[in-house]
């Protein structure tokens, strides 16, 4: 029996019986194509790997044209039926049961939404106008019909959002629906077409094909009457008798509040939509699933044990670890390679249109193609520097079946991961060296700390292949993206890195200005860490605001919430010149000059240039030699781990 015993129990839901209350929320991996071997070995591994129930995410119930082509299965269309049965299959061949998410994506500029009142801006900045009563019954038959079409592919059931953002919360909810017919005013009225939609999916399924309504059961944050209208919106959801679970999450809703639908790192509690389930769970006797940046299999069985929901809900934890489940249960809990919380290689990659991964899990859309295939001929691989790039490069290799070592300058390993897990809020990030350095002491891969490699002590080895990982470094002229000349005075004693400050603990005095021109989170975090110490800190940048690349994720306000209290806060500011106590500064739209007098340090974030020093000076000598990571093309913002995992992947790969 499991050390968590009930939260792999098994459970009934509807007429299904499912294995354990592991229940795989569903979740856009964009870009595996719709039915490919890739997509289906996505589901099947993590079916594989112990879910319960999984949900195939974002299945359109009516065209969606805004939305990128081979993005997300037409459930409103016959001919990707064979898809979703693809997927069904693959899933049932391992005992997990699984559904159909159908979503109304409100991506179709011709179509409109519940009422004009208020903007829905989740996939473009549009205002529609109010629907039609024929266009309402069109979109209850839409998702009559998509419906239909999973049970016809083998499906356990259907679920559908009104919550996050998605199209019919601009009916449920009280902020976008101002109609004055049967569709508004009350909730009995706003949820109408909700209940309608379960009525003719009814009419269309047999008895034992299940029906879930994922429900945002408090939108306080934006406003709202929060809690007591989510319970009485699960309430009519139960008495209609034809709903088999709820699925409920709190106070996120895309994008005003995307934070809290995808809590990240920042959010140091698991289970962030608890509070919202547990009340929901109090007032109505449907199975309730809820989660919330879930990561330990202690807190998701005490919170079923507690009576805060009936099954957990995972998303991020079984991306980067497909056997999430399985480890969990089997109490292997060290072996999780768990998720990080940055949601840049998952949610903010569809952002921008490419196709979704995981930061921490490079074998995502490779999972079809199985174990690595043994080296043919097995080489001696040196692999310079042990930040991500380099330590899943020697992984992969030593994987493959070569024999590996690893030759780290510092006296730690890790790199920026390291250096980004000594700053508030991002601790997380230390997780992914963790598992890695377990596995490659798992592999018998020797790590050398202290060790620099020079050429001629690589030149000096018998080798077979060099893999260069040697990363990049925070610049100390202050050049950036923003200012090409750098700053004058940059080359004083008391202007700092972040390397050294964090990694090589420089000593600071007690005024300490931070000039972060990265946009990402580590220029805010070093100041928060600074201000922490009790130090006065000023930080710059050139930005109009912090934190500006990860905007789309809502972590620009989560960082600005936690750093602006604590520190003197000037955006839209350009260095100018740095003394030995003051620093200058001119209004970067503004012109205005002024002068910071009495600074003790400067912290530059940035650019951070890569160090390829070391592969020019080897490359005309080593037939067999590669560049990954920030060696090769340093990120001082968002995707450098996930870049890094990547490059090392297909380096251990490619030796």
């Amino acid at each position: 029996m499991s050390k968590y015993a009930i939260m792999f129990s098994p459970i009934k839901i509807g007429r299904m019986e499912i294995r354990n209350r592991v229940f795989m929320s569903p979740h856009g991996m964009v870009g595996l194509g719709i039915g490919t071997d890739r997509q289906v070995g996505y589901f099947e591994a993590r079916a594989k790997g112990g879910a319960g129930l999984m949900v195939i995410a974002s299945c359109q119930v009516v065209p969606a044209p805004l939305v990128p082509p081979g993005w997300f299965i037409e459930a409103y269309n016959p001919d990707h039926i064979p898809a979703i049965r693809r997927i069904v299959e693959a899933a049932h061949k391992h005992g997990a049961k699984i559904a159909v998410q159908g979503v109304w994506m409100m991506a179709d500029p011709a179509k409109a939404q519940a009422s004009a009142i208020a903007p829905h801006t989740v996939l473009a900045d549009t205002q529609p106008r109010s629907m039609t009563i024929d266009e309402i019954q069109e979109l209850i038959e839409a998702h009559a019909v998509a419906a239909a079409h999973a049970e016809q592919a083998g499906a356990d059931g259907f679920e559908f959002p009104i919550n996050a953002g998605g199209g019919l919360q601009s009916f449920t909810s009280e902020f976008y629906n101002q109609r004055s017919d049967r569709y508004g005013g009350s909730l009995e009225n706003r949820m109408r077409i909700v209940t309608e939609i379960i009525a003719a999916i009814r009419e269309r399924v047999r008895p034992d094909f299940a029906i879930g309504v994922a429900v945002n059961a408090d939108e306080s944050t934006l406003g709202a009457s929060g809690i007591d209208d989510g319970i009485a919106q699960c309430r009519i959801l139960e008495e209609t008798g034809m709903v088999d679970w709820l699925r409920i999450t709190a106070r996120g809703q895309k994008p005003q509040m995307t934070q809290y639908h995808y809590p990240s790192s920042y959010m140091a509690n698991e289970g962030t939509h608890l509070d919202a389930a547990e009340a929901v769970k109090k007032a109505v006797s449907l199975p309730v699933v809820s989660g919330g940046r879930i990561l330990t299999p202690a807190f998701a069985d005490q919170a079923i044990a507690d009576g805060r929901c009936d099954m957990v809900f995972v998303a991020r934890s079984v991306i980067a670890d497909p056997e999430w489940p399985n480890k969990c249960r089997d109490d292997q809990t060290s072996e999780i390679r768990a998720c990080i919380g940055d949601l840049e290689g998952c949610f903010l990659r569809s952002c921008y249109g490419q196709p979704v991964g995981c930061t921490v899990n490079p074998d995502i859309g490779f999972e079809h193609e199985g174990p690595l295939t043994p080296a043919g001929n097995k080489k001696h691989v040196l692999v310079v520097g042990a930040g991500p790039a380099g330590m899943q490069a020697a992984l992969v290799a030593a994987k493959r079946g070569h024999k590996v070592t690893v030759l780290e300058k510092s006296d730690r390993i890790g790199g920026h991961v390291t250096l980004q897990a000594m700053l508030p809020g991002l601790e997380d990030r230390a997780d992914l060296i963790r598992w890695l350095k377990l596995q490659l002491d798992k592999e018998g891969v020797e790590i050398q700390t202290g060790s620099e490699a020079t050429p001629e002590s690589i030149k000096a080895l018998s080798l077979d292949a060099v893999i260069i990982a040697t990363g990049a470094r925070y610049s100390k002229t202050g050049a950036s993206k923003s200012q090409l000349t750098g700053v004058p005075g940059a080359n004083l004693s008391h202007v700092l890195t972040p390397e050294e400050l964090l990694l090589e603990k420089a000593r600071t005095g007690n005024r300490i200005v931070v000039y972060d021109n990265t946009s990402y989170e580590v220029g805010p975090g070093i100041a928060e860490h600074l201000a922490d110490q009790g130090k006065e800190v000023f930080l710059l940048t050139m930005d109009s605001a912090m934190a500006m690349s990860v905007t789309e994720l809502g972590l620009n306000k989560v960082v600005a919430r936690r750093v602006i209290p604590k520190v003197t806060f000037m955006p839209s500011a350009e260095i100018t010149g740095i003394d030995e106590h003051d620093v200058h500064v001119r209004g970067f739209l503004s012109g205005e000059k002024s002068v910071l007098e009495g600074i003790d340090n400067i912290v530059l974030v940035t650019s951070k240039p890569p160090q390829e020093d070391l592969y020019h000076a080897l490359i005309a000598d080593m037939p067999d030699i590669r560049i990954i990571g920030d060696a090769r093309e340093a990120r001082w913002s968002v995707f450098a781990t996930d870049e890094a995992i990547k490059d090392g992947r297909m380096a251990g790969l490619a030796v």
